[in-house]
């Protein structure tokens, strides 16, 4: 390939097209599967949903780097976007930059509803699939669907990634109702090892670790249990309130105070670091809230006109309590 253009670069290019976002993983999502595609090291991957194959690249990245490993991607390819050289067909611009990367031996691409084209590749990935990836229909029917239908051909040890897992933030509820749904029927942990990641962008990925070679077909909740599920992601009311523990949302209040006279500093810029620099200002009381971190601990910078900044201050963060309140005064310039 050393007149090709290379892989890395490919990526790049359909990161800056005009339609790769938001409808695309964000690049660190997209980087995160390309890191466990090269440490798991899958022989076979089936991805259901790819829109123009953003995420399929970096998981061909991870196989072209090891030498093996093939990709199955699905997808109804179901309209055209804009690609910067006017609109095009989906299908169309994954197949050309699949093309353009010299991707012809590991990857396929299949148009259709994955249910549907499932008896056509049956025989290919029957008890053969190390990582499936679910991104595709994000309805409940779809979610349930997707997953009862490839989860008996993941081999025993492999994994499962489920994207949009945080229906407040993504607007969709189909992962949410299957997660909850396996853990209310002890499906995790008994058979499946689960672990829920935040994402950048807040709509969060879950990655499924298969124990047991326990064929699994999840029947959806009956017309009631969706009901309560409904309530439940409404905020209306807590869902199976004796077997799912719901996430806790730890929230920071920073109180940004002049020094000497301890009076609130309204307009300082709070940045924090480790969320890509996401800067906030405080209000009239010198208030900043900052909602839905997990517990860590977060690297602020802080300052305000007239003020001396204060740089590198560390926040510890801690799940065993949901309020914390810190104080941070601001000394002035000398004059």
């Amino acid at each position: 390939m050393s007149n090709q253009i290379s892989l890395a670069e490919i990526i790049e290019e359909v990161h800056q097209l005009p339609c790769s976002h938001p409808a695309s993983v964000n690049i660190d999502v997209a980087q995160y599967y390309y890191c466990i595609a090269k440490m798991l090291r899958p022989l076979l991957v089936v991805e259901i949903g790819c829109f123009i194959g953003f995420s399929t690249l970096h998981f061909a990245k991870a196989l072209q780097e090891l030498s093996f490993g093939r990709i199955i991607s699905i997808d109804a390819f179901d309209h055209k976007v804009d690609t910067g050289r006017g609109m095009q067909n989906r299908q169309d611009v994954a197949e050309y930059y699949r093309k353009k990367a010299g991707l012809e031996d590991i990857l396929t691409y299949i148009k259709g509803y994955s249910t549907v084209v499932y008896p056509e590749i049956k025989n290919q990935i029957k008890n053969k699939i190390d990582l499936l990836y679910i991104d595709g229909d994000h309805s409940v029917n779809g979610v349930f669907g997707d997953f009862n239908t490839y989860y008996n051909d993941v081999r025993v040890g492999g994994y499962v990634i489920i994207h949009d897992i945080y229906p407040e933030m993504c607007g969709v509820r189909g992962p949410r109702v299957l997660i909850d749904h396996l853990k209310a029927y002890r499906t995790v942990p008994n058979d499946i090892e689960l672990i829920e990641m935040p994402t950048r962008d807040g709509f969060g990925i879950a990655v499924l670790h298969k124990k047991s070679d326990k064929n699994l077909n999840i029947l959806l909740p009956e017309a009631s249990r969706m009901k309560r599920i409904k309530n439940k992601l409404l905020g209306k009311m807590p869902f199976f309130p004796a077997k799912i523990r719901q996430r806790a949302k730890v929230a920071l209040q920073l109180t940004v105070i002049d020094g000497d006279t301890e009076s609130p500093v309204s307009g300082a810029k709070v940045i924090c670091r480790q969320r890509y620099n996401e800067t906030r200002t405080s209000n009239e009381k010198g208030l900043v809230v900052i909602e839905n971190y997990l517990p860590n601990r977060y690297l602020f910078d802080i300052s305000s006109e007239g003020y001396v900044p204060q740089s590198d201050v560390v926040i510890d963060i801690s799940a065993d309590k949901l309020l914390h309140q810190v104080t941070i005064a601001l000394k002035k310039h000398c004059c």
